[in-house]
């Protein structure tokens, strides 16, 4: 299944990376989490992984602005996609944001309700709590350091289980051999962007469907944070009882957002 890279160049000046798969009617756009790992020439894999929704929809899935972003907030992010959006003829679609990629949805539906039909938010949270300010300092401490294996090895231990973590430590030497990263900065950037995340008291502007979806073992971001979103929003809410930070791996976590779109 073929997919798309693509870029748009946003009015600011800036330009931003997307990929593009499917064929439906109806369009989708996913915002992903923080990545140490650069998006280009990964549309094909990415058709490959989310293939369930290329049938039914058009699938946008957008990066960050190229370049650094040094002093960037989760709102800014938030206003670059829904400047590529605008760009592109996207209005009223279905959203699913996961991780980062959650908060920055939040922002979007919050401040430019006309783009989302429908809302999905992934293991993510609506404002900064002690484990995700600890994590993120973390982050931002090794990738300054331009120790890339830490930072892969840190993330790691926070999104998986202790069951997955062993399977998938023993990829990160093959991973600084073949994967190509982001420059550090790039990614420092990005992660100093979620201590500005406060949309909690907020989330009332939100008027369109939402799903909240969670891990109970999420050590990155809480399955609390999650809960706490629903909430606010009186919306559905399923938290996924074996599953960490990287709930979104799961098949069924897929199977739902279809459905929900659906």
């Amino acid at each position: 299944m073929p997919g798309n890279d693509c870029t748009v160049k946003l009015p600011s000046g800036a330009e931003m990376y997307y990929a593009r798969f499917g064929k439906g009617d109806k369009v989708l756009v996913m915002i992903p989490g923080l990545n140490i790992v650069d998006m280009r020439s990964t549309a094909s894999n990415l058709a490959f992984f989310y293939r369930r929704f290329a049938k039914d929809f058009t699938v946008y899935v957008f990066d960050r602005r190229a370049g650094r972003d040094e002093g960037a907030d989760i709102r800014s992010m938030a206003d670059d996609v829904s400047a590529a959006m605008t760009v592109l003829g996207l209005s009223d679609v279905y959203v699913l944001g996961v991780s980062q990629g959650g908060m920055i949805a939040q922002y979007l539906a919050v401040y430019h309700p006309e783009l989302v039909k429908k809302l999905v938010l992934g293991v993510t949270a609506a404002k900064t709590n002690p484990v995700m300010t600890e994590g993120v300092r973390e982050w931002i401490s090794w990738a300054e350091k331009g120790d890339i294996e830490a930072v892969l090895t840190r993330t790691y231990e926070r999104m998986y289980t202790d069951e997955q973590i062993k399977k998938y430590r023993r990829i990160i030497p093959v991973m600084m051999r073949f994967v190509r990263f982001m420059s550090p900065e790039r990614f420092a950037d990005h992660a100093r962007a979620i201590l500005s995340l406060d949309i909690y008291d907020r989330l009332d502007r939100i008027k369109c469907p939402v799903l909240v979806l969670g891990g109970e073992k999420d050590s990155m971001t809480t399955p609390d944070a999650s809960r706490e979103i629903a909430d606010k929003l009186g919306c559905e809410c399923y938290i996924f009882p074996d599953e960490g930070h990287a709930a979104y791996l799961n098949d069924d976590f897929n199977k739902r957002v279809y459905e929900f779109f659906k």
